[in-house]
Order: structure tokens, then C-alpha cells, then sequence
């Protein structure tokens, strides 16, 4: 029980360092400084490594961001894991997934950003597989070797980038095509897009306040961070941002349908989670990165909220995560209802709320961009399916009828809840106080009143739409067929192991065939053969090896000489 104090002193640690940075942001901001620092790290021999720190008002306002969540999630753990065994783990994962994220925002050096960026891999997945059951572990090693794909990127593109003499990205104004290739499809992993997009709900096997941390804020933005750092590069290339386009469309409109065919509240969450990355993806490829870094912060803000929010009412629910259980829970605890209705909103872009002043603005910067009709299409059919799904969760949780078992205890947590009231304060204020401070509430968009009012109208248009479609019980069987089809991302999650399987079955043919058949008969044992052979007639020897490395690079310097 002692130790459930660390987690309170390690959360007021945290607030007070982000309350820090925070006016370090604004001072930043303000006075549009950048600092880069760099210090001897190690000194051997006359080689000299070097540790690089790049400090601007980005860096400040995302540490500001990660550790306000991460001080809320300290004291949230400390009532939601006090009854764990291994709690003391659970911590020292937490912190140390902590500093690994600040690691990576601070580096502009992909060296350092590697290992930030592994960090995060490797402790998500102990995270993951914290519970050991069976499907932990399965979500555990899809994560981590999803994961793993973009680390491999992100180490190719180090060794390409040993041709332009440093690691320093931020020194550069250009790049080879590949190594921009290398770091869109490592930041795709990480903030799974299309391709990699099934790892994200699966890792919601993870206790929830990981989720409400790692899934929400730290681990999935961590790819679109990367490409703001690289925004200058990327935005050279117009082939490359229409097909992150395209990718960011395909995710949001796969994550909007799942979630509106999915019942577990976790995923359901999760969904949202995606379909907004593909939305941040989406305006990064317009050449937007400061609008996609506003809406990248303050959805942080509500998304943690809303999973610290599900967190309870899945700790009173006995660990239910089906929401056709759960129903008029505003009877039963009505703080948490409250917050998880404000997140609510903020996702949807109520007027007035945080997500608003983003989601608002995104969608208006849309009309004066010179994009297909389709596009457009598209994104307003995604924004629709977002609204859908909000309402469809509240409908479910407030609304129904209640389905749970006859003997419960379903009451309000003030531990819990009090941890989410600063949260709660930011997924309503931080949106209008940001939009003052980066945009000077400067009106630079002009439209007519039909296309400032068309959002509005949609919003409202997809509320109705999202209750018809739920209170309709329609029984037929194309019915289940589409909900099984939407709900499972497209059949995506289930053609799984049909693709990993491959390459493990080729992983294995080339371990058996080649690294212990081929390889090992005609290099290994014929190596040693030779070697024997020319010791015993005492050839080799060290000035024999001497002449014929001069001899070598002699024949080298003649080709180089020649051609």
C-alpha cells in the first residue's frame, strides 16, 4: 500500500514539470526562439559522441501535453491498479515510457530519435501483455512486430542518411526520395495507418490507464510528429503528400465505419483514435503542419479523458466491455457521465468545445484547398460517420436499458474522477486559448454563409441518422453480414494471420534451407577447410596477409586510375 504513494508524487512531479513547460511554450512561442544544443555525451580515443537537443515551442507544448496526461494518469492508477499485484511494475513501465517519448520529442537527431522511438515499442508491448492472458499476448506480439516494421525503417533510413555525413535531419533542406519513402511508411506503423492499421485496436488489451496514455496521446501521435519535424523535407515532394492523403482518407473512413458496427467500448475508442490520425494525416498532406499539430494537442487532451472515463465504468462493470450491458448509467454515476459526454462533444466539434476550434477549422481549410470534389466527398462522409459513432456510444451508455446482472455496485469514483477535472477543463478551454495564441483568432478563411453552415448541417444530419440507424431493429440477414463486415475493419483484422503467416513460413524455409543447409556446406565448412589447409603449409602468415592487402588496394588505385 506504501507504494501507491509513488504514484502521487511521481503525478505532482510531472504536473509541476508541465506546468513548467507550458510557460516555457508560451515564452517560446512568443518570442519565436529556437535553441539547439549540443554536449560531449562520450569521449574515447579522440572520438567524439555527441548528444543533440532541439528545443523550440512544438517541443514545449507536447512535453506540456504528455506529462499534464500522464501526472492525471498517475493519480487515476493509483485507485485503478491499487488492488493489482504487480503494480510496482506497472509503474516503472509507466515512467519509463515517459521518458522515452520525451526523449523522441526532444531529438533532432534520428540516432536519439531511434532510441525514443524503440523505447516506445518495447515497453508498449510489455504494457500490452501485462494481464498474460492468452489474447494479451497475441495483441502484445501483433503490435510489437507491426511496430517493428517502421522501427526497420527508421534504422534504414540512419544508414542511408550515413551518406550525408550526420544524423542531424534538421540541418538538412533536402533528401534522397528513398529515405523520405523509409520515414513516411515508419511514421505510417506508428500512427497505424491503412496497412498497419489493425495493431491499434488489439492493443487495447492493455490496462486502461496505458490505453488513455500510450493510445491516445504518446505512442500513435509519435508518427505524426515525426513527419511535422520533417515537414520541410516532405513538403518538396507533392507525389509523396497526395499519397499520405489518400492513406489518412482510407484510415478514417474504415475507423468511422468499424466503429459504428463495434460493441466493445475499448475498441469503439480505439476507432475514434484512428479515424482522427487519418484526419491529422490528411491536413499534414495540405501543407497545414501547425494545424495538424493543434489538433494532434487538443485531441490528446479529450481522448485521454474519454478511455480515464471508460476505465471506470469498465472497473464497476466487472471488467464488461460490451456496451449492450451497460445503459442509463447516468443514474448510477453521473460525474463520470458528465465527463465522458464533454469528450464527447469535444470529438464531435460542438460549437464551442476544444475540438470545435480544430475540427472547424480543418473542414473550412478544406473548401479553399484545390482538391478533388470526391475528396471532400469523402472527408465529409468521415466527419459524419465521427459524429455517428459519438452518438451512438452515448445512446448506448445513457439511454438504453440497463442490462447488467441483478446484484451491482455501480457508483462514481472520486479518486478517478477528480484526476480527470483538469482534463476536463482543458477538452473545453485549451481549444479557444490555443486558437488565440497560434492563429491570433485571425480570420483568414472566407465563405459563404451556405459554407459556413453546411458543418453545422452535417453534424446535425448525422445525429439523426446515427439514432435511426440504432433505434431501427432491422432483422434480415444482410444485416449481419454488413455489421460483421464494417465491424471487422473490412475483413482486415481476420486476414491477419493469413499475411503474418506467410512470412514466418518464409522466415523458416530460409532458416532451414539456407542459414543451415546451403550456407553452412559450401561457406562455413569449406571456409574452415581452406583455412586448415593453408596453415598447415604455413602461408599464412601476417606479412603474407600484409602483402596481399597492398597488393589489393595497389589494383584498386589502378581502376580508380584507369576508369
Amino acid at each position: 500500500m506504501n507504494f501507491i504513494l509513488y504514484y502521487y508524487l511521481s503525478g505532482v512531479l510531472f504536473f509541476l514539470v508541465s506546468m513548467n513547460m507550458f510557460f516555457l511554450f508560451i515564452y517560446f512561442f512568443l518570442f519565436n526562439m529556437v535553441n539547439f544544443i549540443e554536449f560531449n555525451f562520450f569521449f574515447l580515443n579522440s572520438v567524439n559522441i555527441n548528444m543533440f537537443v532541439y528545443m523550440d515551442w512544438m517541443t514545449f507544448l507536447f512535453i506540456f501535453t504528455v506529462l499534464l496526461i500522464s501526472s492525471m494518469i498517475m493519480i487515476y492508477s493509483s485507485e485503478y491498479m491499487s488492488h493489482d499485484l504487480n503494480n510496482v511494475r506497472f509503474f516503472y513501465l509507466v515512467f519509463l515510457f515517459i521518458l522515452s517519448m520525451i526523449l523522441m520529442i526532444l531529438s533532432p537527431n534520428m540516432i536519439s530519435i531511434l532510441l525514443g522511438w524503440d523505447g516506445l515499442g518495447l515497453i508498449s508491448y510489455c504494457l500490452v501483455i501485462y494481464y498474460q492472458s492468452n489474447s494479451s499476448y497475441n495483441s502484445g506480439m501483433l503490435t510489437v512486430l507491426m511496430n517493428r516494421v517502421g522501427d526497420i525503417m527508421i534504422i534504414m533510413s540512419i544508414s542511408l542518411m550515413f551518406i550525408y555525413g550526420s544524423w542531424n535531419f534538421v540541418n538538412y533542406s533536402n533528401m534522397f526520395i528513398i529515405i523520405i519513402l523509409l520515414i513516411m511508411i515508419g511514421s505510417f506503423t506508428k500512427s497505424a495507418q491503412f496497412p498497419f492499421s489493425v495493431w491499434l485496436p488489439a492493443a487495447m488489451a492493455a490496462p486502461t490507464p496505458v490505453s488513455s496514455l500510450v493510445h491516445s496521446s504518446t505512442l500513435v501521435t509519435a508518427g505524426v510528429y515525426l513527419l511535422i519535424r520533417f515537414n520541410y523535407i516532405f513538403y518538396l515532394n507533392d507525389y509523396f503528400l497526395s499519397f499520405i492523403m489518400m492513406i489518412g482518407l482510407i484510415t478514417m473512413m474504415m475507423a468511422g465505419f468499424s466503429a459504428n458496427f463495434d460493441f466493445d467500448l475499448k475498441k469503439i475508442i480505439a476507432f475514434s483514435t484512428l479515424s482522427q490520425l487519418g484526419l491529422m494525416m490528411m491536413i499534414y498532406s495540405l501543407k497545414n503542419y501547425n494545424l495538424t499539430f493543434f489538433h494532434l494537442i487538443i485531441h490528446a487532451m479529450f481522448k485521454s479523458m474519454m478511455f480515464m472515463c471508460s476505465g471506470i465504468i469498465i472497473h464497476n462493470m466487472m471488467n464488461y466491455q460490451d456496451i449492450r450491458f451497460m445503459g442509463k448509467l447516468k443514474n448510477f454515476m453521473p460525474m463520470t457521465s458528465m465527463i465522458f459526454m464533454i469528450s464527447n462533444l469535444s470529438l464531435c466539434g460542438l460549437p464551442f468545445f476544444s475540438g470545435f476550434y480544430s475540427k472547424d477549422q480543418i473542414l473550412e481549410f478544406m473548401f479553399l484547398e484545390n482538391i478533388s470534389f470526391y475528396i471532400y466527398l469523402l472527408l465529409i462522409l468521415s466527419t459524419m460517420l465521427t459524429v455517428s459513432y459519438s452518438i451512438r456510444l452515448s445512446y448506448y451508455l445513457m439511454c438504453m436499458k440497463f442490462n447488467f446482472i441483478n446484484l451491482f455496485n455501480i457508483v462514481d469514483n472520486k479518486k478517478m474522477n477528480f484526476s480527470m477535472l483538469l482534463l476536463m477543463f482543458f477538452s473545453i478551454k485549451f481549444g479557444l486559448f490555443l486558437n488565440l495564441l497560434m492563429f491570433n483568432n485571425i480570420e483568414y478563411i472566407y465563405l459563404l454563409n451556405f459554407e459556413k453552415l453546411i458543418l453545422l448541417i452535417i453534424c446535425y444530419i448525422s445525429i439523426f441518422i446515427g439514432l435511426f440507424m440504432f433505434k431501427m431493429k432491422i432483422d434480415f440477414k444482410f444485416n449481419y453480414m454488413m455489421k460483421f463486415f464494417f465491424g471487422s475493419m473490412y475483413f482486415y483484422s481476420n486476414l491477419n494471420f493469413f499475411y503474418t503467416n506467410i512470412f514466418l513460413i518464409f522466415g523458416n524455409l530460409i532458416f532451414k534451407v539456407f542459414d543451415k543447409g546451403w550456407s553452412e556446406m559450401f561457406f562455413k565448412k569449406s571456409f574452415y577447410y581452406y583455412i586448415y589447409k593453408f596453415n598447415n603449409l604455413n602461408i599464412l602468415n601476417k606479412n603474407f596477409l600484409m602483402y596481399l592487402l597492398m597488393i589489393f588496394s595497389y589494383l584498386i588505385i589502378i581502376m580508380m586510375i584507369m576508369f
